[in-house]
């Protein structure tokens, strides 16, 4: 069995991304890794490999499945099995909320990510593979009706999550999302709500494998000065992912983890969302 780790970075042309990319081939622990940096361009990203590792950029739109699914050919054609998939692409686009803006923001967070997922999971080593998704603080469901807080704890499946997925689609287009129990205009955080939903299940659904996802705070990225002056670097901000990646997760498996403020440096722990 080869022991050249294989690594996938979604969304790793800039800000978290890139950091999470280059904190990756800093470790010792991937000093042989071949490292998969996509982006929608597919740019040369001009990261360092050191000796014994390489590094690709190829072009992926994770909302495109023809795009996703080349990506897995390649990789598959390669030969080695995946080790590690870190999900980073990711929009927000609630400041100018519509539901042609909704519709995306759930197309590219959830749906996206899930589908990157779905495609690269029969690629993974069994036993050591892991997955980790990109949340975020907006994902607790504080806001959220006590109806909708409970489906979310509870649900059972990806059909039972889309089903809930295209309901809120609905209420966004009827004008009806507060009625309804969801947050108002708030699109990005129902998104990644999923994202943790999804994450519980796939967990569930794939004995063997590591699938956790987490908050990276709140970090100096364009995403991130939307709401005001970031506190943390894009580096900071990989610690908690690349932890979940390579480091100890302490026995968990399909949890969200974060530092107790968006402001921390830590390298996280499981939450409640």
């Amino acid at each position: 069995m080869s022991n050249v780790k294989t690594i996938v970075v979604t969304g790793a042309n800039r800000g978290i991304g890139r950091a999470i990319c280059e904190l990756l081939i800093s470790d010792s622990s991937l000093k042989s890794a071949t490292l998969y940096a996509g982006s929608r361009r597919g740019e040369d990203l001009g990261l360092s490999a050191s000796e014994g590792q390489k590094i690709h950029y190829p072009q992926l739109d994770i909302t495109s499945s023809d795009s996703i699914s080349q990506l897995a050919k390649t990789i598959q054609q390669a030969g080695n099995p995946i080790d590690i998939v870190i999900n980073n692409a990711g929009v927000n686009l609630d400041d100018q909320f519509s539901f042609e803006n909704a519709k995306k923001t759930m197309d590219t967070n959830y749906r996206g990510t899930l589908a990157v997922c779905r495609a690269f999971l029969p690629l993974m080593r069994k036993d050591t593979g892991r997955i980790v998704n990109l949340s975020s603080v907006g994902s607790s469901l504080g806001p959220f009706g006590s109806e909708l807080q409970h489906r979310f704890r509870t649900m059972k499946s990806l059909d039972e999550l889309e089903s809930l997925a295209q309901e809120y689609e609905n209420a966004v287009q009827s004008g009806k999302e507060s009625q309804l129990g969801y947050p108002s205009r708030r699109s990005y955080s129902v998104s990644k709500a999923c994202i943790n939903a999804f994450t519980r299940i796939l967990a569930n659904e794939n004995s063997g494998l590591a699938i956790n996802c987490c908050c990276p705070g709140w970090v100096d990225t364009d995403m991130g000065h939307q709401v005001g002056q970031p506190p943390k670097t894009p580096q900071e901000g990989a610690r908690i992912p690349v932890r979940l990646a390579v480091g100890d997760l302490e026995g968990n498996n399909g949890c969200y983890w974060a530092n107790d403020s968006i402001s921390s440096r830590a390298n996280g722990h499981v939450k409640a969302w």
